[in-house]
């Protein structure tokens, strides 16, 4: 985490294995609540109804809150970690998804609901930004290990909830059910509390030997302007393949299930178990996206095998999607391997942890931006053209998107290095 000063004694090897042990069951611990609230409430929507209505309108703004909190913590978190530091900030973050926990499970109508809603995911949002910068902080020569462990984590997180929910709720009610979450995030929160205030005291004790003139100052992280990111082949590299999968992912959620019902000709529950498969799939995908981002001298075989089941998966539920629908839906699930690739990616193609932050708070501000508008824009095209193929045109077309990345990294540089080497540089 934060730098320690310097010292005459050398830290004992098991001082540093338990500050590593630490810092590693951190990243764990928080990287288990962060899919927590996308994936807890909707499967008692019935439930708060009864106590809440929810129409299809309000059901709609609830299901776009999590791109539209994501996109805006991305541009927050970056910010917030410069100036309070790494630790205090994903601290802060898992305090907000406690309090959104518990606000929204005593919540008394659909404002607050809402409200608490987007503090919950705006909690989530700072973790997803922040993550790889602490990865890169705490474990620099294990980054594809660390992030493919995180990631892995992070998939357990979404399929989970959904199978407990209303179990939880038949022991007591859906309030219930929606509070429990912010047990989880409390226990997660108590590594960071340790480190955030052994990282306040490193930084204090620096600050009076510096004003004892006993010691430089220690250098500062170093600053780049969003605006310089623009002239990175690499940040365009990373947002390209993050951005299709994000579209691919949210577009998924809302829409795959009356798309399968009304091409494929499925049932209500046979439409919800294959949307399921793509989230099973996420495991291995999750383990296997940042080794190979590692390992590889560059992501060119992931991005072309990404596009290449994108269009099998598309092209199959465009042309025949009653022919072969579990494979067309296997195909679609093994595309997203790009999206724990990226997470692996801010770390390793940038110099520094702060890099790393503002990298991924770019990339995913736009990225989960743009995935916010897509279900609208491809339902709204659905209903204009009374049949799914524009929009699984679209898709298939997006896909393809991630071919253009392949040449912005073909080199393995850092977007500290291409920063630096642009003309009229910040």
């Amino acid at each position: 985490m934060s730098a320690a000063p310097e010292s005459s004694a050398a830290p004992r090897p098991s001082s540093r294995r338990g500050e590593l042990l630490l810092g590693v069951a951190a990243i764990v611990l928080v990287a288990a609540t962060m899919r927590l609230p996308v994936a807890a409430l909707s499967p008692l929507a019935g439930r708060i109804d009864a106590d809440i209505p929810l129409s299809a309108l309000a059901l709609g703004a609830l299901g776009t809150a999590p791109p539209l909190a994501f996109a805006l913590a991305g541009l927050l978190a970056p910010r917030v970690g410069r100036r309070l530091g790494l630790e205090s900030a994903l601290l802060l973050a898992l305090l907000a998804m406690i309090a959104g926990h518990l606000l929204r499970a005593a919540a008394v109508d659909y404002p607050m609901l809402l409200a608490a809603t987007v503090l919950l995911l705006l909690g989530a949002g700072f973790g997803n930004v922040l993550l790889p910068a602490a990865v890169k902080t705490i474990t620099p020569d294990r980054i594809g290990t660390m992030t493919a462990a995180y990631a892995m984590i992070m998939s357990i997180g979404a399929a989970v909830p959904p199978l407990v929910a209303v179990p939880l709720a038949e022991l007591g009610d859906w309030r219930l059910a929606l509070a429990v979450w912010a047990a989880l995030v409390g226990i997660a929160a108590v590594p960071w509390v340790v480190l955030a205030v052994r990282a306040g005291r490193a930084r204090r004790v620096a600050a009076a030997a510096v004003a004892d003139g006993g010691a430089d100052a220690p250098p500062q992280p170093r600053r780049i302007a969003r605006s310089a990111l623009l002239r990175s082949a690499t940040v365009w590299g990373i947002g390209i393949p993050f951005t299709v999968s994000s579209i691919s992912a949210y577009a998924g959620y809302a829409l795959l299930p009356p798309l399968l019902r009304e091409t494929a000709g499925v049932g209500e529950a046979q439409a919800g178990a294959l949307l399921a498969l793509l989230g099973f799939l996420g495991l291995p995908l999750a383990a296997l996206g940042p080794l190979l981002a590692t390992r590889l001298r560059t992501p060119t075989p992931l991005l072309i095998a990404s596009t290449a089941l994108f269009t099998t998966a598309y092209g199959g539920l465009l042309l025949a999607p009653a022919t072969a629908t579990l494979l067309w839906m296997g195909a679609l699930g093994l595309a997203y391997i790009t999206f724990p690739m990226c997470l692996a990616l801010f770390a390793l193609r940038s110099r520094t942890p702060a890099t790393a932050s503002v990298v991924s708070g770019a990339v995913q501000g736009v990225g989960y931006a743009v995935a916010a508008v897509a279900p609208l824009l491809l339902g709204g095209l659905r209903d204009a053209t009374g049949s799914w193929s524009a929009a699984l045109v679209v898709l298939l077309v997006v896909g393809l998107g991630n071919l253009v990345a392949v040449p912005l990294l073909a080199r393995r540089g850092t977007v500290d290095d291409e920063v630096d080497a642009a003309p009229g540089r910040r």
